[in-house]
């Protein structure tokens, strides 16, 4: 199966608008959609929606804030799905490692449009990538493991009793149902402005690696930079509150891979 950086790039666009059209479209703050046991129907609201709510209704009760119970649900899904997230950024580091290894097979069979040489082709790249530990679709786990997740705190923002009630959607004198208004403007500015420091960082500790790679990484970070301020613009701003938490903790695992191999996943 061939795979390559253009190919991510479509998916993870695709994926990106694919959610800010959604969520464009699923806005609705008000009373009567509050999600409890009681409405819940289906597959999704039951085992993903709503637990989170009841997660974050839990931690409210111990802490008092919305906010900070938000913050603290937020470490708590990101913390038990870091390990794969590690082992996703760990095997597409290697990856980068070895891609003058991979580009010296691609040439071998350069010009061969036979079945018996792409198989050929696909051995060879296969036993690479078994050699060194890779992962080859470890790219992809990252949004394939982010998607839901943001749909589902979507959803529970858009969808919490409490968003509705006054005296408890308010944290730091901001309120967490607020769409498009002034804070969420303020809110997506930070979000993106850690994007683009975390993107930056990683680029500058990967860019010897694979220079078309890294042009092309390149390219979709800064087209996603904008779609990700446009989503938490448009969207309740405790949603905006979730990117901070979740981009400050994809900045320090970023860190924690500083270089190929260094995690034992």
């Amino acid at each position: 199966m061939k795979f390559n950086t253009k190919k991510k790039l479509l998916i993870c666009l695709v994926a990106i608008v694919l959610v800010v059209t959604l969520s464009g479209c699923g806005v609705d703050i008000n009373p009567e959609n509050a999600l409890t046991a009681e409405n819940a129907s289906g597959f999704w609201e039951s085992f993903f929606v709503l637990p989170l709510i009841q997660m974050i209704s839990w931690i409210y009760g111990l802490v008092g804030s919305l906010g900070i119970a938000i913050i603290i649900a937020t470490i708590i899904t990101k913390a038990a799905v870091m390990p794969l997230m590690l082992k996703s950024m760990n095997s597409t580091a290697k990856m980068q490692t070895v891609q003058p290894e991979m580009d010296a097979i691609k040439q071998k069979y350069a010009g061969k449009t036979d079945n018996e040489s792409r198989m050929k082709m696909q051995q060879e790249m296969n036993a690479l990538y078994k050699e060194k530990g890779i992962n080859p679709m470890a790219g992809c786990l990252p949004m394939l493991i982010q998607m839901p997740l943001m749909f589902a705190f979507f959803q529970a923002f858009s969808r919490h009793p409490f968003i509705q009630t006054y005296e408890v959607r308010y944290f730091l004198g901001l309120s967490l149902s607020s769409v498009s208004e002034v804070p969420n403007v303020i809110f997506a500015a930070i979000v993106a402005g850690l994007m683009y420091f975390q993107q930056t960082q990683t680029q500058k500790r990967t860019q010897g690696a694979n220079a078309q790679a890294a042009g092309q990484m390149k390219m979709m970070n800064f087209m996603m930079l904008p779609i990700m301020a446009l989503m938490v613009y448009g969207s309740p701003l405790a949603l905006g509150l979730y990117f901070i938490i979740s981009q400050v903790m994809m900045t320090i695992q970023s860190f924690i891979i500083k270089k190929p191999g260094a995690m034992p996943f």
